[in-house]
């Protein structure tokens, strides 16, 4: 569509799986296309290292970034086979009852804390050394560090801190645009009014911008929650398409989320444009919190809006 785009953010993204490399394959790779290297350094007994595992490593986004940009690896600091990297041999050390890798704790100077991340670009001659749980947030920062080469010019703190401050100030609403194959009424706002320069403009402003075809086929998660196709037994509808109609489903519609996920507004039904306009300027500029609907309806008629 000319002049709206669609976008695939952290609140709604495809199912997807990081694909982890042993050290031989991510070497290899490496050989044909240099790219960063995430090492995760984790223990069997490590509770923080398994909730890294289900919450930052599960995060859509996270996994879609590091499956596309980086070659992601596991170390078990304390596995009892013989490495080999950058052809360098790395036998186990015994440590008690226990082994330690010897490759690990060269990786983290002997300072053998977990889960630690190790983020490794030897065409850039970059190293960085990060103990401790990573949330979503902080992973993202470093990811966006790698991959637009911020490493020449910025130190990677003051990255981080510069990035967290143009989130904040970036956060929007949300708006959900629900459609369906054999709706006319979908593909005539498709047509007529998701193009419109100014409603392009006042929902580019405001929110992020998603769109859900009723019948798709993907795995989403949609605000932490994963949702699949229902299947034969429910017409082969999606399931969000399910939640989000509440039992009736109703093309074309329009749901508006707030900064926190929590929803705001169902717009059922084709939507024409000056309306449109109007809906979406109303409750993303936040109007709504010291204006009513028919007063903001009397100023946009003087305005000529």
């Amino acid at each position: 569509m000319i002049g709206f785009c669609w976008l695939a953010t952290s609140v709604f993204a495809q199912e997807e799986k990081i694909k982890w490399l042993t050290l031989e394959e991510a070497e290899r790779q490496y050989a044909k296309e240099p790219r960063p290297m995430i090492i995760d350094i984790y223990t069997d007994w490590c509770g923080w290292c398994k909730h890294m595992d289900k919450t930052t490593y599960g995060q859509p986004t996270i996994v879609s970034f590091i499956n596309r940009y980086f070659y992601p690896v596991k170390i078990n600091a304390e596995s009892a086979d013989t490495m080999q990297f950058r052809g360098k041999i790395y036998p186990p050390l015994k440590n008690g009852e226990r082994y330690i890798s010897s490759l690990a704790a060269e990786m983290l100077k002997g300072k053998m804390s977990y889960p630690t991340t190790v983020f490794l670009y030897d065409k850039e001659n970059v190293n960085i050394v990060v103990p401790g749980y990573l949330d979503v947030a902080k992973m993202e920062a470093f990811l966006i560090y790698f991959t637009e080469n911020a490493y020449f010019s910025t130190n990677i703190n003051d990255f981080i801190v510069d990035l967290e401050n143009k989130q904040k100030a970036e956060n929007k609403k949300v708006l959900l645009y629900l459609s369906a194959p054999w709706s006319n009424s979908s593909k005539m706002m498709e047509q007529l009014v998701f193009p419109d320069s100014t409603f392009s403009s006042i929902a580019q402003k405001y929110y992020y911008c998603l769109h859900l075809d009723v019948l798709s086929q993907d795995t989403l998660t949609f605000m932490t929650h994963r949702f699949a196709n229902a299947g034969k037994e429910n017409n082969n509808l999606h399931q969000l398409a399910i939640a989000l109609s509440d039992k009736i489903l109703r093309v074309p519609s329009i749901y508006i989320f707030d900064e926190e996920g929590k929803l705001m507004e169902s717009l059922y039904f084709y939507l024409d444009r000056g309306k449109g306009d109007m809906i979406l300027d109303y409750i993303g500029s936040d109007t709504y919190k010291n204006m009513t609907w028919t007063d903001y309806v009397k100023m946009k008629s003087k305005e000529g809006f």
